[in-house]
């Protein structure tokens, strides 16, 4: 019903995350930098952070990449938003350069000690991403505001290399070099580890690489740096799941609509998202509360009851059924909840619910065994469309686990008749009249699918190994030669396969046969007639065996030796007449 996600839609949000360019809010190539007067912090003298501010702008007018925005620009922004330019801080500075597609912001601020020493402390962030790279702290006594600035402008290569490294990074992922990537990325990060962006974009690249434990680690560090990034949340919740821990997924989910309570649209994504990275079970709790709201939403009806199928498919393949085929408890309930819901659905939609929904509750009635209610309702669907060959097919199976043959066989041949061309249903039907011992009816089952020599030969090995099984190497010598005279019954056989068959048969025939003349002393009379049709017969299917006892290395004159013996001891005795 579902499938598997190779990556959630967080990977799209992923991609998303780009790196500014140098294309970008750029003034004769070079990218506009917004600074902000430097904050004085704890009673710090005010005039050092406007001053060392006012040297960064002017010493930034060298940078071969940056360049920052004069004091009268910022005056126009401020004014343009009410804003006095004393008042613009870290924080509304972001704000303002986002607004105005200013691409980098230098944000800092500074302490004073007892002997006037001050030490600033500063960061340069990508606006777009809000990666924020952290400078060394810069102490200076106090007449150093050109030193505090020249400290700044002496890290700002590092940054440089930073971006670079990010950028080469992305153009990687572009193109789809993971390990290139992943070079870069690490290149970048081992300047600034806490870049959201890069460590983001690295999550991704392991992820491509099939290194999922060490990508979810990453998406750990970026969840550090930013707590509430729901595309982080939503990724590390299905790599979680797709890795087997299902409850550390769910608590990523549920940190994920703690950030959008109430939005019924995001829990159904999320709920959707985790069943399918493996946890169907965790998706219905997530469903649940929308229900609470709204419990006759058929949307939300229809993806519990889906979820509750899926989870009961998965529970059976972690627990197979008792000796007794009776399903796993967890299993069951999945089932009934399942159906359950689906009937609530059908309550809401009338004759306008979906085949494959009726489907799936019949299914879910076959899968508890209530083959009451399955049948009812197959048929009640099977009267609308009688030719629906995936129903007739699940009947069929569910019949046959519950030991109804006639009526399973009888489905079967429904299924034959819409869709002839199935030879999964000859198969079928085959294997379970094999299971019964029924070889004459599995041959004639199969005979409508031999249609070229190919397709004869495997269905006439379907019978003759399931004769020489359980008949040949078991000494059921009767039970072999039914079955390798079934499987000649199979037209357009090829030459091979029909003298396959007429050795073995001969062989079972001679098998049989021997038995009536004693080991020790002379047979009598009434031994030796008995014996001689049987010898005959074997001698005259060997003879048809033509080259199949050279092809599968057995010594074909020393057997026909022995069964000219035994024919001419017969012989004798008969025309003795005693």
């Amino acid at each position: 019903m579902f499938e598997r996600l190779k990556l959630p839609h967080a990977a799209a949000a992923i991609a998303m995350l780009a790196i500014p360019t140098l294309a970008a809010a750029q003034d004769g190539g070079r990218l506009r930098v917004l600074v902000p007067y430097f904050e004085a912090r704890e009673g710090a003298e005010r005039n050092f952070g406007r001053q060392a501010t006012e040297d960064l702008r002017e010493m930034m007018r060298q940078l071969p990449f940056h360049i920052a925005i004069t004091e009268d620009e910022m005056e126009d922004m401020a004014d343009r938003f009410n804003t006095d330019l004393d008042d613009v801080n870290c924080l509304t500075a972001l704000q303002l350069a986002a607004q105005l597609n200013i691409p980098v912001l230098i944000c800092g601020s500074y302490t004073q000690d007892a002997e006037r020493n001050f030490t600033l402390n500063a960061s340069i962030r990508t606006v777009q991403t809000s990666d924020q790279f952290v400078l060394d702290p810069i102490t200076v006594p106090r007449n150093g505001r050109e030193q505090a600035a020249q400290g700044i402008i002496n890290q700002f290569e590092r940054y440089n290399t930073v971006i670079r490294s990010a950028q080469i990074c992305q153009d990687y992922i572009a193109s789809q070099q993971w390990e290139a990537a992943l070079r870069n990325c690490d290149e970048s990060l081992a300047i600034n580890p806490d870049a959201l962006t890069t460590r983001f974009q690295r999550a991704q690249i392991l992820f491509e690489l099939g290194r999922q434990e060490e990508a979810l680690e990453d998406f750990d560090r970026v969840l550090e740096i930013d707590p509430l990034n729901e595309t982080a949340l939503q990724a590390a919740g299905v790599l979680a799941t797709q890795l087997g821990d299902e409850e550390r997924g769910r608590a990523y989910f549920r940190r994920y609509l703690e950030v959008n309570p109430g939005n019924v649209g995001i829990r159904v994504r999320i709920a959707s998202e985790m069943a399918e990275a493996g946890d169907p079970a965790g998706a219905i709790e997530f469903i649940e509360p929308g229900l609470e709201a709204e419990p006759a939403n058929p949307d939300l009806l229809l993806l519990k009851g889906s979820f509750a199928f899926m989870a009961a498919v998965e529970a059976q393949q972690e627990q197979p059924a008792g000796a007794d085929g009776a399903l796993p408890p967890e299993a069951a309930e999945f089932y009934r909840e399942g159906i359950a819901t689906f009937e609530q659905l059908r309550e809401i939609q009338g004759d306008e619910m979906s085949a494959d929904n009726l489907r799936n509750i019949a299914l879910g009635y076959f899968a508890l065994r209530d083959y009451d209610a399955a049948i009812a309702l197959s048929e009640e669907i099977l009267q609308a469309n009688p030719d629906d060959t995936q129903l007739l097919s699940v009947m069929a199976d569910g019949l046959q686990r519950g030991g109804r043959m006639d009526e399973a066989y009888a489905t079967l041949d429904r299924l034959i008749a819409a869709q002839p061309e199935n030879e999964s249903a000859y198969l079928r039907k085959a294997t379970w009249l094999i299971a019964e011992r029924r070889l004459e009816d599995a041959a004639a089952a199969l005979r409508p699918m031999a249609t070229d020599a190919a397709k004869a030969d495997n269905a006439a090995n379907i019978v003759f190994n399931e004769a020489y099984t359980n008949g040949f190497q078991t000494e059921d010598w009767a039970y072999s030669i039914r079955g390798m005279t079934a499987a000649k019954s199979i037209p357009n056989i090829s030459a091979q396969m029909q003298e396959q068959l007429n050795f073995w048969h001969g062989f079972s025939v001679f098998q049989r046969t021997r038995p009536l003349i004693p080991t020790e002393g002379q047979p009598t009379l009434e031994q030796a007639r008995q014996a001689q049709p049987g010898f005959q017969e074997t001698k005259e299917l060997f003879g048809r065996a033509g080259g199949y006892p050279q092809r599968a290395g057995v010594d074909m004159a020393g057997l026909m030796g022995g069964v000219d013996q035994y024919l001419e001891i017969c012989e004798i005795i008969i025309r003795r007449g005693y």
